[in-house]
């Protein structure tokens, strides 16, 4: 069939309008490929891609006679992937195959006429089709760095009378002026899949970084994302309710995916030590044995007062045994509670608090320097270095001058202090502090336009819809459904989560127990939650990612 070149031209201008708004590169392609066979009467032409990893891959056909196109894998019933290293070690190879590894156009007036080349996909194209193929042009399409990313073929070109011709020189130039553009769009999404694949490569680095900063915390960067994911479809499966209208684009879910993995980026600036603070005491260490230590003087001080007392004859022998072990079991009971408070499980009174700040006045006798075999800077620090320098006595429990560094206060007794959990105010501020800095990090990245709500769906994982979150006490109506998703996904990672120090791993029926009076107290969205429950997300993460000792017997009414 003959085209006339107003209309070859009229196509052109048809397509070169709808690449820009086709979203699908192949559909784009094969009207180029079409139009291409159009304006040298081809009865026939395939598209091939030729892959990073050295695949040959038939993606599209098209046969005017025959009326018949096909896209993708269904070409594969005429030409399965070609892999090109094992092409080069045989003798005779087909045309495409040639026209790749030489980088080599290919125009024969008859393709069964030569005995150099293999034409067994041309015999069974044939042979299924019952066509008859005769005149070829392959071209090899080549990007702007020089390589070659596929390749084109046409068979049996038409004079205007409908009779089999050559492929002439004209015609392999206009053909090859029409495939450049192939080759630009085939280019431009290569670059396009490379630079989404780099970001993606990037950011998942970047949290199994932070991930890897904490041993305790090493999968919640990885497992967030699973969570986010699994609500975002639950809720968007919702065909009544409050969330029956909820929808997510392809550009939502992409945003989502990438906020839920950088959600705690900011982390890279919080302490290793407080993140991981498993005691009230602990920094780099637990320093609950320094203060075991001071009980050990302690005993021993009142070991050898016994002693001394025994030789002085200054009272009966059963008298000084009966005052000896009461002191020892006042030391065993104090160090006791100090040991308690420290761990932080269970809230402190306002006696124990009281009893702590008793024991803290008490003292013993330093014999050694503490200003030896310090830094400058913690030198600096100290109050009175003469005073420090020299022996004297000390309280049991320290709240010190150079116990205080920067914004942090690692004072023994003000951390022990410490009403609930192991945080004082002062690391709690730093913790909230990465959500800032996680907001700040993503909003210097350039983000295209399609993915602008990154920084809300990231930044928000920590705000609570009574507008008592942090860090902007933003309330539910000021926020999106994806940004309380993340906060859903956040905390019950973290409730389920078996690896933190500070906690002992929890039954699903606890966890389950604290997201509803979560619900209850504004903390987070009922209706994503009642989404979270119903649906069993809960249920399904738990199966693939909770151990089998934590997951017991839920009945879902009794958690709404």
């Amino acid at each position: 069939m003959q085209y006339e070149s107003s209309t070859i031209l009229e196509e052109f201008l048809d397509i070169s309008d709808s690449i820009i708004k086709e979203p699908d590169y192949l559909i784009s392609i094969s009207k180029i490929i079409d139009l291409a066979g159009h304006s040298c009467s081809a009865e026939a032409g395939f598209f091939y891609t030729f892959t990073d990893d050295k695949f040959l891959n038939l993606e599209y056909s098209y046969n005017e006679k025959l009326n018949i196109k096909k896209f993708g894998s269904d070409n594969n019933v005429y030409q399965p992937s070609i892999f090109i290293p094992e092409s080069k070690s045989k003798q005779i190879k087909s045309a495409v195959e040639t026209c790749i590894i030489n980088n080599e156009v290919i125009n024969l007036p008859n393709i069964y006429a030569t005995t150099k080349l293999d034409n067994t996909f041309f015999a069974n194209y044939d042979a299924l089709n019952n066509y008859t193929s005769l005149s070829l042009l392959t071209l090899p399409l080549i990007n702007r760095k020089g390589y070659i990313i596929g390749a084109v073929q046409y068979i049996n070109c038409q004079d205007i009378k409908g009779k089999n011709i050559s492929f002439t020189k004209d015609m392999q130039k206009e053909i090859s002026a029409f495939c450049n553009l192939a080759s630009l769009i085939l280019e431009n999404r290569k670059l396009n899949e490379d630079y989404g694949q780099l970001l993606e490569s990037f950011i998942e680095v970047l949290a199994r970084a932070i991930d890897a900063k904490s041993p305790y915390t090493g999968t919640h960067c990885q497992r967030v994302p699973v969570i986010a994911r699994m609500l975002a479809t639950a809720a968007v499966q919702e065909d009544s309710g409050p969330l029956k209208d909820f929808e997510m684009s392809n550009d939502d879910w992409y945003a989502l995916n990438i906020a839920s993995w950088l959600h705690d980026c900011g982390k890279v600036t919080t302490p290793e030590y407080i993140v991981d603070k498993a005691t009230k005491l602990e920094t780099i260490y637990n320093r609950i044995h320094e203060i075991r230590n001071r009980f050990e003087i302690l005993r021993r001080d009142a070991h050898i007062e016994y002693l001394k007392k025994r030789l002085a004859n200054v009272a009966p022998q059963e008298t000084l045994q009966a005052e000896f072990i009461n002191k020892i079991r006042e030391l065993e009971n104090e160090f006791d509670l100090v040991a308690k408070c420290n761990i932080g499980d269970t809230p402190l009174t306002d006696n124990e608090i009281e009893t702590l700040e008793n024991i803290a006045k008490k003292q013993f006798v330093r014999y050694f320097s503490r200003a030896k075999g310090i830094s400058w800077a913690e030198r600096d620090h100290m109050d009175d270095l003469e005073s420090a320098s020299h022996p004297g006595y000390e309280n049991l429990l320290q709240n010190r001058k150079d116990q205080i560094w920067g914004q942090y206060n690692r004072g023994e007794l003000y951390n022990l202090k410490v009403r609930r959990g192991t945080i004082n105010k002062e690391e709690r501020e730093k913790i909230n502090e990465h959500i800032i800095v996680t907001i700040d990090m993503l909003k210097a990245l350039p983000f295209p336009k399609e993915l602008s709500n990154v920084v809300e769906y990231a930044g928000a994982h920590h705000e609570r819809i009574d507008g008592k979150g942090y860090p902007n006490g933003l309330t539910g109506d000021q926020m999106s459904i994806p940004a309380k998703i993340m906060a859903i996904a956040d905390i019950f990672e973290a409730l389920t989560a078996n690896d933190r120090p500070y906690k002992e791993p929890k039954k699903m029926s606890q966890v389950l127990t604290i997201m509803k009076q979560m619900k209850d107290n504004g903390h987070i969205d009922p209706d994503l939650y009642e989404v979270f429950i119903r649906s069993g997300v809960y249920k399904e993460y738990a199966e693939q990612y909770i151990s089998k000792e934590q997951i017991d017997d839920i009945n879902p009414e009794d958690y709404l």
